[in-house]
């Protein structure tokens, strides 16, 4: 806006006129982050079932990496779920025995 006015009729402060040639500037560098944000590409997730904790730090992080287990962890990841499984179908079995016993 500045450079159209000459010394004549220039307005009594220039700071104000800088202020807002700054304020410009940083609103359309806010609102270009702001629509990088919504074009932003996402990365596949291969295992959905399977994410741990740090998959979902890294997600956090850059959301545009394709986030894929080992198959190491992924065994040990289906091992723990299906020990868990056992753990909680013995645990119902012995708590319907408790109660058709009393």
């Amino acid at each position: 806006y500045y450079h159209c006015y000459n010394y004549c009729n220039a307005p009594r402060s220039w700071s104000r006129l800088q202020e807002l040639g700054r304020n410009l500037f940083k609103r359309r560098r806010v609102l270009g982050r702001e629509k990088k944000k919504k074009r932003q590409i996402v990365g596949a997730v291969v295992d959905q079932g399977l994410i741990t904790i740090h998959h979902l730090k890294k997600r956090k992080s850059s959301p545009r990496a394709n986030i894929t287990l080992s198959g190491k962890k992924k065994r040990k990841l289906l091992k723990q779920l299906h020990h868990m499984q056992q753990e909680k179908s013995s645990m119902e079995e012995q708590a319907s025995d408790y109660k058709t016993n009393t």
